[in-house]
């Protein structure tokens, strides 16, 4: 029997910002709980959602939204219904496919070996049927690109598919192609490889603040703490409103335990700014401002930005438990 690797079909924070899908019918609390959700006031989201589908079970997009709320807050099972729903009332939809990918993937993480194989299946279904819908959607292509790898072959894992993936995005979009081909080198272990893909993307796109994300996330991954930071730091330079090297330069002062002073100024000018849709949320700046205090052996503090950030984001488990061991 063959078990799902633990972390397939994860798919990076910044691949998962979808827009609100437009032109489906919906009502006033529909959109109300939308642009709360979109805003990342997940939990107010909620109750109008749940308002939503009860007063039109035909209105899809408050079902789509619903589904992810419940994923948010890691009720996987009721996700999963709500986001079917969705599909079932609007098949067309390519981000429904996605989500509902998505949180099945989410499920197979935690399913047992008897279940791994269907969900499996589902999985790469919904990711070749947003495909289908849309060629030329990168997001579904992505999916795609990690299931491939990441799957065992008897669940229709394939490095070969994985790779013709990555030359389709590199048709349709030569910087994510430079992406897509380091993601299958560092699959590969070809971790030079890998390294000339983003080196040729910081090349080739100067003006692309992306390329640094990958090459900063490289070098963390190889524990080279000190051009994670410089990565960071340069892009900084070139880009003073790029917030998320901010956030990044935070967060690997945590991971390594060094430049941590930096770390707590970086991470309370990224709390000065409202995040966009693919940034951080505060709620998560907060959770790891605290940790960096907990580093620093400053516990009122850290206490203070964990209870920040479950002020913002109730669902933030990490940071509950992180409030509670901290005496």
């Amino acid at each position: 029997m063959f078990r799902l690797d633990r972390r397939a079909l994860f798919l990076p924070a910044l691949w998962l910002g979808l827009a609100a899908a437009p032109g489906s019918a919906s009502n006033g609390k529909t959109e109300d709980a939308i642009r709360l959700f979109e805003a990342r006031q997940v939990t107010q989201a909620r109750p109008l959602l749940e308002a939503a589908v009860r007063e039109d079970p035909s209105d899809a997009r408050a079902a789509f939204y619903l589904g992810r709320a419940l994923l948010s807050a890691d009720e996987v099972d009721q996700a999963i219904e709500w986001i079917e729903k969705a599909v079932a009332l609007d098949s067309e939809r390519v981000e429904y496919h996605l989500w509902l990918g998505r949180a099945y993937g989410s499920k197979a993480l935690r399913a047992s070996v008897f279940q791994q194989p269907s969900l499996a299946r589902k999985v790469r279904r919904e990711f070749e049927r947003a495909s289908e819908l849309d060629p030329d959607n990168l997001e579904a292509r992505f999916g795609l690109v990690e299931f491939y790898l990441r799957a065992p072959g008897v669940m229709g894992g394939s490095l070969a598919k994985a790779k013709e993936q990555a030359k389709q995005i590199s048709r349709r979009d030569p910087l994510q192609g430079h992406r897509a081909a380091g993601r299958v080198a560092e699959h590969e272990k070809r971790f030079d490889d890998e390294a000339q893909e983003y080196s040729a993307a910081l090349r080739d796109f100067p003006e692309s603040p992306e390329p640094h994300y990958w090459m900063g996330s490289f070098y963390e991954r190889r524990k080279d703490y000190a051009r994670a930071f410089e990565i960071y730091e340069k892009l900084l330079e070139k880009r003073p409103e790029e917030w998320n090297a901010c956030y990044q330069i935070g967060r690997i002062a945590i991971v390594s335990g060094e430049r941590l002073d930096r770390g707590v100024e970086c991470l309370t000018l990224y709390l000065s700014h409202t995040p966009g849709a693919d940034e951080p949320s505060l709620a998560s700046a907060h959770f790891r401002l605290g940790l960096l205090y907990e580093k620093k052996r400053a516990k009122d503090l850290a206490r203070a930005e964990y209870t920040a950030a479950l002020e913002l984001d109730p669902t933030l488990k990490d940071a509950r438990k992180a409030l509670s061991t901290s005496r």
